[in-house]
């Protein structure tokens, strides 16, 4: 089920950016927030605070202090979203606009006073601080979120991109550099001295082509293909005899399977007589 956001009454520039992807709800300030995101993963609360007018009204008026530990309850994720920027006078003084005959218009409020109340935000009340320029920043944060929160399952963090070569393709070069380099210590420098000793990636796989085609449900040719990214040319030449056998095989075999099979295998021996 996708997650539904929920908006303040008083949101009425961020519901209008959203438009129907977002509805207005008196729950939202029931439950001390101006976004209510309900998703497969939780419920997450978020207040937002427009920078400098909002978040020091807040300050002053005492509103942070009845409705931060509402915040907190009941909810799986909770975050204050500031939209804007801080800006101070060289006094450190918080800038908040210049008056019509262009003098500055006086705060109370220092950069010590804004760093206290977020301290007080992260490390009192434990919520994280999230920050948009203005509010198509906020807009395209709370889309992410709701994608974010609809996924079953998140890789992110183990993601990288893929090897680059000189060319659009890289070569079983330019693959190898930029495995080693995954292991912390080695660069590029230290990689291309490795190659040229070894004449490759010195890894292995510790499992039969078979074995792996299994696992990432490919077909054999795919697994072979990826298990030959770390053999030297001639380990690679000695895979291609190999295919060639398997290849006469598999053509006396006439189930379906095989006939898939066998065309990526004869893909394969061509790639292994070009390398």
């Amino acid at each position: 089920m996708p997650s539904k956001i929920l908006l303040s009454p008083s949101e009425t520039k961020l519901k209008k950016a959203l438009g129907d992807d977002a509805i207005t709800s008196l729950l939202c300030e029931e439950k001390g927030a101006d976004i209510l995101i309900y998703s497969p993963q939780g419920l997450m609360k978020i207040q937002r605070k427009s920078i400098p007018g909002d978040f020091l009204s807040s300050m002053t008026d005492g509103r942070f202090a009845t409705s931060l530990p509402l915040l907190v309850k009941d909810c799986s994720f909770c975050r204050v979203l500031c939209e804007g920027e801080f800006k101070y006078w060289p006094d450190g003084t918080v800038f908040i606009g210049m008056s019509k005959d262009k003098k500055r218009i006086p705060s109370y409020y220092r950069r010590e006073h804004i760093d206290g109340m977020l301290n007080d935000i992260e490390f009192i009340y434990g919520i994280q601080i999230r920050w948009t320029k203005d509010i198509q920043g906020t807009v395209l944060y709370i889309r992410s979120v709701q994608r974010f929160l609809d996924e079953k399952t998140h890789i992110g963090l183990f993601t990288r991109p893929k090897a680059k070569g000189t060319w659009a393709v890289p070569s079983k070069r330019d693959i190898h550099l930029w495995l080693l380099q995954s292991f912390n210590g080695i660069g590029a420098r230290t990689a291309s001295k490795i190659i040229d000793t070894f004449g490759r990636a010195p890894l292995d796989w510790t499992c039969t082509p078979e074995e792996l085609a299994s696992a990432a449900n490919v077909q054999l040719a795919k697994a072979i293909e990826w298990m030959d990214c770390l053999k030297s040319i001639e380990e690679r030449q000695q895979r291609g005899n190999w295919l060639g056998s398997s290849i006469k095989h598999a053509a006396k075999d006439k189930t379906v399977d095989n006939k898939v099979d066998f065309m990526s295998m004869k893909m394969m021996l061509r790639k292994c007589s070009k390398d």
